[in-house]
């Protein structure tokens, strides 16, 4: 994670993942036509073989069930790939949510359709496309993206998903987050792998505005 000494470029980070998170929040809720709050109370960023944990200590949620995750990858002046993951029984409430059905904590059927991975597959292309772009478009980096994919994993599959791709399984930016619905809390996560060249090509240009600011 990052060291003290780091911690203005931290605050900067999270401040551009903040308004980008703000701008996600604005298109969600005008698609479902209802107030959507997104909250991102944390953010971490973790080097995972410096760690003796598994990638599976870092997801951002207690779930021996199944999880819905939506990604989508990029490239260009940075490559990685970005990844919006929910419980599969918080996505079921979700959906619910912007269906304007009625929240329960009970979930009890977890199938899902095609239109419901439509919905899920436009929600991670919103909120992906705004904080992953949101930033790079901020700091001035072009990037190029892929369509959003949908895929279903229990948490082991996931974790061995992500190490698998050798090229950006190392270095991972975890956003921790809160969907806000009527008071219904979904909790959930974005994890953004990248290149180590694309973390260290991130941080160059988060220096870059700690100097501004420090002038």
């Amino acid at each position: 994670m990052m060291g003290e000494d780091k911690s203005l470029k931290f605050d900067i980070l999270n401040e551009l993942f903040n308004i980008s998170v703000g701008q996600a929040a604005s298109l969600l809720s005008e698609m479902i036509n209802r107030t959507l709050i997104l909250n991102v109370p944390s953010i971490e960023i973790i080097d995972i073989k410096d760690n003796s944990a598994d990638v599976d200590a870092f997801l951002p949620m207690d779930v021996d069930g199944t999880l819905m995750v939506s990604s989508i990858c990029f490239e260009n002046k940075l490559t990685g790939k970005a990844n919006l993951i929910f419980p599969a029984e918080k996505m079921r409430q979700f959906i619910n949510l912007c269906m304007n059905e009625v929240a329960t904590e009970e979930i009890g059927d977890l199938s899902f359709s095609d239109v419901d991975f439509d919905i899920i597959r436009e929600i991670g292309n919103i909120v992906l496309n705004c904080i992953v772009g949101g930033v790079s478009n901020y700091l001035e980096i072009n990037l190029d993206y892929s369509l959003p994919e949908v895929k279903v994993f229990n948490k082991k599959d996931f974790a061995q998903d992500i190490k698998n791709n050798e090229h950006y399984a190392r270095n991972m930016i975890l956003l921790y987050i809160t969907f806000i619905i009527d008071e219904t809390e979904i909790d959930g996560a974005i994890m953004i792998n990248l290149t180590l060249t694309s973390l260290q090509e991130l941080m160059s240009k988060i220096e870059k505005i700690e100097v501004e600011l420090n002038e």
